[in-house]
């Protein structure tokens, strides 16, 4: 596999904030770092899987990681989505604590901080120590907001692995120009496969948001996913290709704030169940990878919380017979989903209550000790303990 040195892997990155590109005058004066040493990361069962597919006992089957992991951390049978349900609104009000109601495509800002924003401002940490990892290429400003006092100065690095992908088939084909053309089209046609994993296809229109990467981060970026699309451990979706940036990323700067995105099941608007049914299993797998990752990095191990949550379920069967293609209805099938907690601090077991995913921000910036701003969501006791 490659291995990118940490100067490399932030050019390859290529989205670390530039403090340079910031006036001074935008930038509040750092608090002094806190002594806390906790790590939060947050993962979503992007694009949406109802109940039944999962933790229902019809769907244990689906998830068998997630299972095996239960008993080891605090699962919450009851955690609602009483926002829009739309992908972007669902994850940034998991992000900001607050319900959202902005463009979904990702041509918006959140209206509130974003956690990232809240914890790099109170403690003064560095721009590497909070990042966003998405497959859904419309996250681009996820990471920070518009909001006066806040904003890309104090923002998490958003990396959108499929975006950049995007720009990396080409290349795939002009390399290594005396190696066999049915070689290279078998490369193009993986990387393609990858790009139109989800509900999205390579035509999608995709926003770039904040500052575009310069011509030489680019292309440092695309030779870096070349070259891992020709390794060992070539990824075969979208979802894959995050695990691999999130995983490059905790091993070079071990951030203590991160979001993971994962979306490969929002291919159920194809109407293929069977599709459906497989990506949730593959992200099941990648969060079990995930944590071992946790446990096995000296940075993490001991020391880090995962909350694996989706960020909305889908509609229910009693009003058409595919239920599972949408997620507008607004049914409980696409409200009440779950949440499972694992790692430092916590109370093992499980909660009936119900909680909601605006609780999710005010719990993690508890756990890295930092008092939340005006949120509509509230701590989670049998986590903050």
């Amino acid at each position: 596999m490659l291995r990118l040195a940490k100067r490399d892997f932030l050019k390859l990155a290529g989205l670390a904030i530039a403090e340079k590109l910031v006036p001074s005058w935008a930038w509040a004066r750092p608090a002094e770092p806190t002594e806390s040493d906790r790590k939060v990361i947050i993962v979503t069962f992007g694009g949406g899987c109802r109940y039944q597919e999962t933790f229902a006992p019809e769907g244990l089957r689906n998830i068998p990681r997630l299972v095996g992991l239960k008993d080891d951390g605090r699962f919450f049978r009851n955690c609602a989505n009483d926002g829009v349900l739309s992908h972007y609104n669902s994850t940034s009000s998991i992000v900001t604590g607050n319900w959202q109601r902005v463009d979904d495509f990702g041509f918006g800002w959140a209206r509130s901080p974003t956690i990232f924003e809240y914890f790099r401002k109170a403690t003064g940490v560095r721009s590497t120590d909070a990042w966003a990892i998405c497959t859904n290429k419309s996250f681009a400003t996820m990471g920070a907001t518009k909001v006066r006092g806040y904003g890309e100065g104090h923002g998490a690095n958003v990396v959108l692995p499929k975006q950049l992908l995007l720009e990396a088939v080409d290349e795939v084909i002009k390399r290594d120009l005396d190696q066999g053309v049915a070689d290279r089209e078998n490369v193009l046609r993986q990387l393609e496969g990858i790009l139109n994993a989800g509900y999205e296809g390579i035509g999608w229109t995709i926003f770039r948001g904040g500052r575009q990467l310069d011509r030489q981060v680019r292309q440092t970026l695309k030779r870096g996913l070349v070259e891992y699309i020709y390794g060992p451990e070539a990824p075969n979706s979208g979802d894959e290709l995050t695990f691999f940036v999130a995983r490059e990323v905790m091993r070079e700067f071990a951030p203590r704030l991160m979001l993971v995105n994962f979306w490969d099941m929002d291919v159920a608007h194809w109407g293929a169940y069977s599709l459906y049914l497989q990506a949730i299993t593959k992200t099941d797998r990648l969060c079990g990878m995930l944590w071992d990752e946790v446990r096995a990095n000296p940075s993490y191990r001991d020391k880090t919380t995962l909350l694996i949550l989706p960020e909305l379920g889908r509609d229910g069967d009693q009003d058409t017979a595919n239920g599972f293609l949408n997620h507008r209805s607004g049914d409980p099938s696409c409200r009440d989903v779950w949440m499972l907690a694992l790692g430092a601090g916590l109370d093992r077991g499980e909660t009936d209550r119900r909680i909601a995913h605006v609780d999710l921000a005010p719990t993690a910036l508890g756990m890295l000790g930092v008092a939340p701003g005006e949120m509509q969501g509230n701590p989670i006791p049998e986590i903050l303990i």
